[in-house]
Parts: structure tokens; C-alpha cells; sequence
């Protein structure tokens, strides 16, 4: 049986995004570029097609994430809001502890988040420095869905702190959201259990996104060799 091919316009109505976030995904100098979507584009002549079973292999991946992007963009204006949310529950959540760490810098790519990091900004508290350090770095922020989960239910029974929590994290579209499947999985056994659940799944979510690094206080992943992360 041969392979069904889609064209531009029949993938977009698909995916219910316009032409323009279709080609702005497959564009390695757009800010939504996403490489394992432009990887399954093919050329026939001047016309962009794609193979159906593989457009529905690429959104079986993505199942399975309790939030999903929705296939929406990122805002153009993703590291204003970011730097924009500075404190934005200082004197609401209690600020990690964060002893000597090892220092790793970030060069350039999509950054993801630890969970630490993450506190550490949003309660303005010591080492913030070093999260908009590594953040100016970036061209994009990444945050795994676990994370966005473990977060939302710290707030769940308080519905301002919890609608501010889900603004920033989901609705102003500051970060691409890293979902769970096999090959999350698959790297978090690798890891070492010393590290913790939380960041353990954001390293292996992050990792199998194809985000270039990820910014952590963890002690253990610090001291990981061959582990894509940074602490600064």
C-alpha cells in the first residue's frame, strides 16, 4: 500500500495551526523552530509533503503529557515575560536552600529548567542571578510537564496563587513544554537515583526533548559527568 502524503496546507489543517507556524516549525532560524517536526518534512520539487504515518507517529509522542503545548507558539516576548515574573511568589513559596555547587556555564541553545532554578526565581531569593545568567544565554526555555504538574498542586487549593502559577508556566507561552513517553523514560533509568524524582524527570523529559541543557542546583546531576547541565 503506498504512503499517504500531505501537503503544507492539509498538515496545518490537521494540526488546526496556520501555514505560517507550520513552516516557522520546520525553519532552523525561526524561534518555534521544532527539529523533530522539520526532520519528517520531505521535498517533492518546490512543494513541502509529509508522510501521514509519520505525522501520526510524531503526535503519538506527544501524548500522554497531562498539558500539552496545544501546537501553540512561543511568544515572540517569552524572555520579557520571564524576567517579568521575577518574584512573582516571593513571601508565598519558601526558597530552596542551595549549598556550594559546582559551576557549569551555559554557552547558547534551548535551555530547560530544574525545579530549584525555577523556585529560586519566582521567590527573587539568593542565586537568581544565576538563573537570568544562563537564561539571557538562551534562545528558548524548556520545562518538563512533571514539573508543571508538581507546581500547579502546590497551588491547587488556592485558585489566585494557582491562576498565576498556570499563567506563567502554560498560557503565556514562555516555555515549550517537555511531555513524558518512552524515551523520557527511557533516560531517567540511566540517571542516578541520588539526584530526586523531580529532577531526575525534568533532566530525562528535557534531555529526549532535544533541549541543549539543563539548569540545575542539584548536587548530584552537577557532579554527573556527561550529563547535558549547567549551574549558571
Amino acid at each position: 500500500m503506498s504512503e499517504k502524503l500531505l501537503t503544507l496546507t492539509e498538515i496545518a489543517e490537521k494540526l488546526r495551526v496556520s501555514k505560517h507556524t507550520v513552516q516557522a516549525w520546520m525553519s532552523p532560524s525561526s524561534p518555534n523552530h521544532k527539529p523533530e517536526f522539520a526532520n519528517i518534512a520531505r521535498h517533492a520539487g518546490r512543494k513541502t509533503v509529509f508522510i501521514e504515518e509519520e505525522i501520526e507517529t510524531w503526535l503519538n509522542q506527544r501524548k500522554g503529557a497531562i498539558f500539552s503545548q496545544g501546537f501553540s507558539e512561543t511568544s515572540a516576548y517569552w524572555r520579557e515575560r520571564f524576567i517579568a515574573a521575577r518574584g512573582l511568589f516571593r513571601n508565598v513559596i519558601k526558597a530552596p536552600e542551595i549549598g556550594k555547587i559546582p559551576r557549569k556555564n551555559f554557552n547558547n541553545g534551548k535551555l530547560g529548567l530544574d525545579y530549584e532554578p525555577l523556585l529560586v526565581w519566582l521567590s527573587d531569593s539568593a542565586n537568581s542571578s544565576d538563573v537570568i545568567s544562563a537564561v539571557n544565554k538562551s534562545n528558548g526555555l524548556i520545562i518538563a510537564v512533571p514539573l508543571v504538574w508538581w507546581f500547579l498542586r502546590k497551588f491547587w487549593r488556592n485558585k489566585k496563587h494557582y491562576n498565576l502559577a498556570k499563567k506563567f508556566l502554560i498560557e503565556d507561552n514562555i516555555f515549550e513544554l517537555a511531555p513524558m513517553n518512552e524515551n523520557s523514560l527511557q533516560r531517567s533509568l540511566e540517571l542516578p537515583i541520588q539526584a530526586g524524582e523531580l529532577s531526575v524527570q525534568s533532566y530525562a523529559c528535557i534531555n529526549a526533548y532535544g533541549g541543549s541543557s539543563l539548569l540545575t542546583f542539584n548536587q548530584t546531576l552537577l557532579s554527573t559527568k556527561g550529563l547535558s547541565v549547567c549551574s549558571m
